[in-house]
């Protein structure tokens, strides 16, 4: 009897857990896509175009779908002609606009440069010294004549 309580406890325990999952994932969708993946924008339309999780809404999903298309998608290119074609010009344009609007809460693209130089070392005012030639053989040394 107590494992048939114990599945039934998490059987309905199971689902919660299942959703917090699917938020914590749709969260990060929503961030990566936010950020400028075009992957993730255009997951974003599917699921707002289909009310994955989230309310359908078309307005919505062109939008996400726009932003995918500006970063060269082919696929969120037909999603977004198959779903202009059940829309009407009003939807149209505020699809456009939340698109722009979406564009500019993006952060900035990050362009990987190479670290900063470090500083050069500082120029010498006064001339400094050479230092003086290494001499050819231990001095004052006798050597033996050679003998041919």
């Amino acid at each position: 009897m107590k494992p048939a309580i114990a599945i039934l406890i998490l059987g309905l325990t199971a689902p919660l857990l299942a959703d917090a999952q699917d938020l914590a994932s749709l969260e990060q969708m929503r961030q990566a896509a936010a950020q400028g993946s075009a992957d993730a924008q255009l997951e974003m339309g599917i699921l707002y175009e289909f009310g994955f999780n989230m309310p359908k809404n078309n307005v919505t999903a062109l939008a996400w779908y726009l932003r995918a298309v500006e970063q060269g998608s082919a696929l969120a290119a037909r999603r977004r002609d198959q779903i202009m074609t059940g829309m009407k010009p009003e939807e149209i344009e505020a699809a456009q606009k939340l698109s722009r609007e979406l564009a500019a809460q993006a952060p900035p693209a990050t362009i990987t440069s190479p670290a900063p130089a470090a500083e050069p070392a500082p120029v010498p005012t006064e001339p400094v010294p050479a230092p003086e030639a290494p001499l050819a053989g231990p001095p004052n040394v006798d050597t033996p004549p050679s003998t041919p």
